[in-house]
């Protein structure tokens, strides 16, 4: 199976970048609301390779977390449309879901070691110069929830064989060749 290449985006040039600097967060913590315009969406429609991004939104509560981080807890909802696994019509999915989000300067995510078995583990995103981006974050959050194969709900998979099903079988490409064979036997 090929792994397809994900370039991720410079740090603060996703499609939905939306910088939190940690400096103007306050102790009691800072409200935020993204919402995907048109041309955000048309742009997240192409990374994500799916057909449209419609409603996306995000809310959520960023707080000072640590010597030097950020806590995001938030709410993101959406919905994409893909060709469905079976017909190939479009579908949509709706997609809503909660989320927490930690973020780290640079220097001190690049100590976390993580076994590479470990699937499991949560490595705070990386911050550059005191900002942490939550709209790249929250892409990212939203990506992990698109379904590979989507399904319309009415769509039947009928080409399938059950055990007790004939199996037609297709003649041998080499079976001109014995009569073949045959043939010159006889003359």
């Amino acid at each position: 199976m090929d792994e397809q290449e994900i370039d991720l985006p410079e740090f603060g040039a996703g499609e939905m970048s939306y910088l939190v600097r940690k400096d103007e967060v306050p102790p009691t913590g800072l409200r935020v609301k993204i919402e995907a315009d048109a041309e955000t969406s048309s742009k997240l429609a192409d990374r994500l390779l799916v057909d449209a991004v419609e409603g996306l939104e995000v809310t959520a509560h960023v707080i000072p977390f640590g010597k030097c981080g950020l806590m995001a807890t938030g709410h993101v909802k959406g919905r994409v449309q893909q060709p469905c696994g079976v017909t190939l019509k479009p579908v949509w999915t709706d997609i809503e879901l909660d989320f927490t989000n930690e973020f780290q300067p640079a220097e001190v995510v690049a100590q976390f070691v993580v076994p590479e078995d470990d699937f499991e583990a949560d490595v705070p995103d990386a911050m550059q110069d005191g900002a942490a981006d939550l709209g790249e974050a929250v892409t990212q959050i939203f990506a992990l929830e698109v379904p590979a194969y989507p399904r319309a709900p009415d769509a039947q998979f009928d080409d399938h064989i059950d055990a007790d099903d004939e199996v037609e079988e297709k003649p041998s490409p080499f079976a001109a060749l014995a009569a073949l064979k045959l043939d010159s036997d006889d003359a």
